[in-house]
């Protein structure tokens, strides 16, 4: 299967069974940028699921902000920790923060004008343990 970055457009040949029959997450080697692989539409028919690209804007736009909070844990484990040890967690990680919501903000427009709390929702969920430290004021 042949998939291109939405960024960059570069190509890649992923096997089918790599796949599988869930979507996956692929970060480009070339521009780093985060997107879904959806399984082939002969897996997900004969499944009987309702294909991904049906999904609302808006589990679209929480499904990505998910997406780079847990990018942002998963690169910065021991640093969170920390920060939250010290009660500084917003503080300390503001800069991947920022970076976060402008490219998730770049891709859903509309979800950040209309629900931005989408995003920080995610922050809470993954970067603060279920804490409500993250307000989408703080960087909308």
């Amino acid at each position: 299967m042949i998939v291109n970055c939405p960024n960059c457009d570069s190509k890649y040949n992923i096997p089918e069974n790599k796949i599988g029959d869930s979507p996956k997450r692929f970060r480009c080697r070339k521009c780093s940028e985060i997107f879904i692989i959806n399984p082939p539409k002969n897996v997900t028919a004969a499944m009987g699921d309702i294909p991904i690209d049906e999904d609302s804007e808006e589990q679209r736009a929480a499904r990505f902000a998910r997406v780079l909070a847990s990018d942002i844990l998963i690169y910065n484990r021991e640093l969170i920790d920390e920060a939250r040890t010290d009660g500084n967690l917003p503080e300390v990680m503001s800069q991947e923060i920022q970076k976060s919501w402008d490219l998730w903000k770049s891709r859903f427009p509309e979800e950040s004008d209309k629900d931005p709390d989408i995003f920080s929702d995610a922050l809470n969920q993954y970067l603060a343990d279920g804490e409500k430290i993250f307000r989408s004021q703080d960087y909308s």
